[in-house]
């Protein structure tokens, strides 16, 4: 079972493990070669032959008489350089050398190591009681996290889906009107005693605080814009449509969404989400626009896909000659991308 021509044949992966441990128990077979090779030095021809030597002296060598070849025991049952492996070495002039580079690999010496402990008693039986408990309560803590935070981003997902706020006038203990998403989360605390116990003793993470909801909507917004990018790269047609607005801070943020059509052939408008401005002017509002469509459409044959741009709302969007309208027509020349102009203001 441990000749070469049998491991050949019958690979060592596809054994059953008792037939694998007796491959391990035999170790490398060692037959004898009738390898010689000749070569011609400073005008003299010699003739090396191999010596079974070899075999103590490097005792994973093996043989394979049928192909008058060396193979490296450890390689040939779990995979590794090709001459070592599958075509075998016969370079006598050379074999020092190629044997110190070999067993100096990394595949290797990883391969010595398997083989080494094939048989050997798990890991985990010789972990003690206590450290089993203690890994068995971390996962059941990590359950118990997972499920919280599934219940928070269940109910800012629902605040979400009808636009309502999250966060109400006076979120203390005892408040009226603690706002929407907290009132979800007591009324799930209510019914759920993991939520309950999770809000009750958490010290470190509640989830409710709203610097928590704004870095939970920041990853669902990654989300959701990576599922639209990959959207856009299989649909063949796509429209932008931009538009400048002001946040709460009297900040410009720049508008954009995408419309094209769907897996089912049905036109859909997706917003794929803001983009803060140094001010509205066109060339402004122009470049924050390319920079966004850069990154969705890195390659150029993708941005032959944009046929349309529309614009609202903005004075600045429509100008024939300086507004973002032409901006971005100029540099559709630049790229090019062919876009049809559709102002709607």
């Amino acid at each position: 079972m441990n000749t070469v021509e049998q491991l050949l044949a019958n690979p060592f992966i596809g054994l059953k493990r008792e037939e694998k441990l007796i491959v391990k128990q035999l170790g490398p077979h060692w037959p004898d070669l009738n390898l010689q090779q000749s070569s011609l030095d400073r005008g003299k021809l010699y003739t090396r032959c191999f010596s079974n030597t070899w075999y103590t002296k490097v005792d994973w060598l093996t043989g394979c008489p049928s192909k008058n070849t060396l193979f490296c025991f450890p390689c040939l049952l779990f995979g590794g350089e090709t001459p070592w492996t599958k075509k075998g070495v016969k370079d006598l002039k050379h074999l020092s050398d190629k044997v110190k580079k070999h067993a100096h690999t990394k595949i290797h010496m990883e391969n010595l190591t398997r083989l080494g402990m094939l048989g050997d008693t798990p890991i985990e039986a010789h972990i003690s009681e206590a450290h089993r408990n203690s890994i068995k309560k971390h996962n059941e803590a990590v359950d118990r996290n997972r499920h919280v935070l599934s219940e928070i981003i269940d109910c800012i997902c629902f605040c979400s889906a009808f636009e309502l706020a999250l966060r109400g006038h006076d979120e203390s203990e005892g408040s009226a009107n603690p706002g929407i998403f907290k009132g979800l989360v007591d009324l799930i605390a209510s019914i759920d005693h993991e939520m309950e116990a999770h809000l009750s003793s958490a010290t470190v993470f509640k989830g409710t605080s709203k610097i928590i909801q704004n870095e939970l909507l920041e990853c669902m917004l990654e989300i959701v814009k990576s599922t639209i990018v990959l959207e856009l790269k299989n649909t063949d047609f796509v429209a932008i449509q931009a538009d400048d607005t002001t946040d709460v801070a009297t900040k410009t943020q720049s508008v954009l969404v995408f419309r094209y059509l769907d897996s089912d052939n049905k036109v859909v408008e997706r917003f794929y989400g803001f983009a803060h401005l140094r001010d509205s002017c066109a060339e402004s509002i122009s470049s924050v626009i390319l920079q966004e469509l850069n990154l969705i459409f890195p390659e150029q044959p993708q941005k032959q896909k944009l046929i349309a741009q529309s614009y609202d709302g903005a004075t600045v969007m429509s100008g024939t000659s300086g507004g973002v309208q032409q901006q971005k027509l100029k540099m559709c020349t630049l790229m090019p991308i062919t876009c049809t102009v559709i102002p709607t203001n």
